[in-house]
């Protein structure tokens, strides 16, 4: 089986239960968290012992096809959208985005580089 390395940006309280769930789910592996903050991406990652990034530096890194975004609501368009354009599949923390008109671009978006975001 492949394994597919995983990003999540976005270091506040609900990374921690996805970076402890994580390693249940087979063909999975995150690699790297980040931040704006990137003291809180330095703490979270020494808790669970991935590396820390920052944001532009994790959307370039080959080794991950997945980005988690567990940012703050009204991040989630711009935040998704960079991932999309980096080239990687996007999984958001509900919800997606705040706006019809917001899901549509990001689904357009996702669609025209043969990515998937949700």
């Amino acid at each position: 089986m492949s394994t597919t390395g995983v990003g999540i940006i976005g270091c506040g309280s609900i990374s921690a239960a996805y970076l402890r769930l994580a390693p249940s789910f087979a063909g999975l592996d995150v690699r790297a968290v980040a931040v704006r903050l990137p003291k809180a991406a330095q703490a979270r990652a020494a808790e669970f012992g991935v590396e820390a990034l920052p944001v532009e530096d994790l959307l370039t890194r080959e080794d991950i096809g997945v980005v988690v975004n567990l940012t703050i609501p009204s991040a989630h368009f711009e935040v998704s959208r960079a991932i999309l354009n980096a080239g990687k599949h996007v999984y958001s923390e509900k919800p997606l985005v705040l706006s019809v008109a917001e899901g549509e671009a990001l689904r357009e978006l996702a669609e025209g580089k043969g990515l998937r975001g949700g």
